[in-house]
């Protein structure tokens, strides 16, 4: 069997005749019981952090780790996925539909009728939406005339928007609903998100780097990644990150940073019950969609976001989502297992967990923009790696 630096090598060679240079990349893959682990790190930088010690930005990869906090909460009977959030989320007590404008372009809505519960925040089932998911909710934002603060203090500041755009339970929208599940985690446990998953997830399985402000931590500071854009055949360094140097809140959606080792720890952590009980696992790993709109169609998505909602699983596999990430209710062939849990993080970071077969793998860049082919290619020639390492022994 060759090598992953033969199959990389390959790769990379094709990707340059094709004028489409791969950023740097680190790659990681562990089983169950830890007799397969496999890091390293791809590219120029290679000897430079983009191995073990590279601290990454995980933007929307966080949403498990905020995820595994919330189920730990409901494991102690401190929350319910089944209760209305209102409960714990006062912002969102009689939720309101945006339905459209009248000829003045003034908004029209009606009120929703049924609760938003924690399963459709943990489920991106809620009726919120990014703004770059929903026409209408762009259309409101252009007319207000207002932007989102480049540094937040808050969730509620940075997503301002206290409506929705459909009915609980409707269907599937990608949205910020799991920085609002971090809330929740916040005001039930009296502790900021960053000192509750530092004391209940990163101490537990020693996930050293793991950070929301890696900026009052020199020695992390110091190991950040470059970060990376393509800008038609070239790949070049991005002078302006994405996310701030400084941002006050704890964003459970996304502004964690970490190294590829802490997140095998935590993957590894789901794997074993060392983070949450086996029954709640198996419950996460599980469709959880009232209906499949919104994820039944790759092709109503443009070719980024459909690479980063599915990532590597193909489109003739069907997907639903669970609790913490899609789910493909099929086996993939020569690779994930069924009903295995997978995301993605905007500079193409991803994921996958797979529980049957008890693997996990993360492929971590800092590459813009988002859901890039190159790296789609890349991730499914590793996952298919770490399957066929697995399989020959």
């Amino acid at each position: 069997m060759a090598s992953f630096d033969e199959v990389f090598n390959s790769l990379s060679h094709r990707f340059r005749e094709d004028n489409q240079p791969i950023s740097p990349v680190t790659l990681g893959a562990i089983n169950k019981d830890g007799t397969f682990r496999f890091v390293k790190g791809f590219g120029k930088e290679s000897d430079n952090y983009t191995g073990s010690d590279g601290v990454h930005w995980l933007a929307s990869s966080t949403k498990l780790v905020t995820t595994i906090a919330t189920m730990q909460c409901v494991e102690r009977g401190q929350i319910d996925l089944s209760n209305d959030i209102a409960k714990w989320l006062p912002e969102w007590k009689d939720p309101k539909i945006l339905t459209g404008f009248n000829e003045k372009n003034e908004a029209i809505f009606k009120p929703a009728t049924k609760p938003i519960t924690l399963r459709h925040l943990l489920t991106h089932s809620s009726g919120m939406a990014y703004v770059f998911m929903d026409p209408l909710l762009a259309r409101y934002q252009e007319l207000q005339g207002k932007q989102a603060p480049s540094s937040p203090r808050s969730v509620a500041e940075k997503f301002s928007q206290h409506f929705l755009v459909f009915e609980p339970g409707e269907r599937w929208m990608y949205s910020p609903s799991i920085d609002w599940a971090g809330v929740v985690v916040e005001r039930v446990t009296g502790m900021k998100l960053g000192e509750y998953m530092q004391r209940h997830i990163f101490d537990v399985v020693s996930a050293k780097d793991a950070t929301f402000h890696p900026e009052k931590r020199e020695e992390v500071q110091a190991r950040k990644v470059t970060s990376w854009e393509r800008v038609g055949q070239r790949v070049q360094e991005l002078k302006q990150p994405y996310w701030p140097e400084r941002v006050e809140a704890d964003f459970g959606g996304g502004g964690l940073f970490a190294t590829v080792d802490d997140l095998l720890k935590i993957y590894q952590g789901l794997l074993t019950g060392q983070l949450l009980r086996p029954e709640t696992v198996k419950e996460m790993f599980q469709p959880h969609l009232e209906t499949p709109k919104g994820l039944d169609n790759p092709a109503e998505y443009s070719l980024s976001s459909r690479n980063a909602i599915w990532n590597s699983v193909p489109d003739d596999v069907s997907a639903s989502f669970g609790i913490g990430g899609l789910i493909n209710t099929a086996a993939v062939p020569k690779r994930r297992g069924v009903n295995s849990l997978t995301w993605s993080g905007l500079p193409n970071c991803y994921w996958w967990i797979d529980l049957n077969n008890g693997v996990a793998g993360v492929y971590l860049s800092q590459l813009v923009p988002t859901g890039d082919e190159k790296a789609i290619e890349l991730l499914t020639k590793f996952e298919e790696f770490v399957y066929s390492s697995l399989n020959n022994g």
